[in-house]
């Protein structure tokens, strides 16, 4: 009885090392399915390629809108027409919270985003949704990781 117990625990361990290498990817698959702020950066980065501001500020949270035109106006000045060839989800953490305010959601999110042209660089992102809307609270593009 021993020898079966101890061959099932071992049996269970296998498996279990075998089948969590891959946990990483499929929990962000997981996540990116159920997230608003992945498809909604997808959008943002594709409006900021084809430099339509307009569309981007849409995507902004009302609180931040105010201040964002200039930010928008540096993006778009950077893309300098190139296009954003892939888009990948580097890491997703949500933030979920009930208060007197109501229910807030924070997605904090890392995207690598591949130009047409070879260049590539990274973006941080903050989508918050709560009573006053939703939106980029932050969307900031990070040029030279080491």
């Amino acid at each position: 009885m021993k020898k079966i117990v101890c061959f099932s625990l071992v049996l269970l361990v296998l498996v279990g090392c075998l089948t969590g290498c891959n946990l990483t990817q499929t929990l962000l698959d997981n996540f990116e399915d159920k997230s608003d702020g992945v498809a909604k950066a997808d959008e943002l980065i594709s409006a900021l390629s084809e430099n339509r501001i307009d569309d981007a500020k849409a995507f902004i949270h009302p609180n931040t809108a105010h201040k964002s035109d200039d930010a928008i106006a540096q993006i778009c000045e950077y893309f300098e027409g190139r296009k954003a060839e892939s888009v990948e989800l580097i890491s997703f953490e949500v933030n979920t919270s009930v208060g007197t305010s109501g229910k807030t959601r924070q997605e904090q999110l890392s995207f690598q985003v591949k130009l047409d042209d070879g260049d590539s660089f990274f973006i941080n992102a903050l989508y918050l949704s709560n009573t006053e809307g939703t939106g980029f609270t932050i969307f900031q593009v990070v040029l030279g990781v080491f």
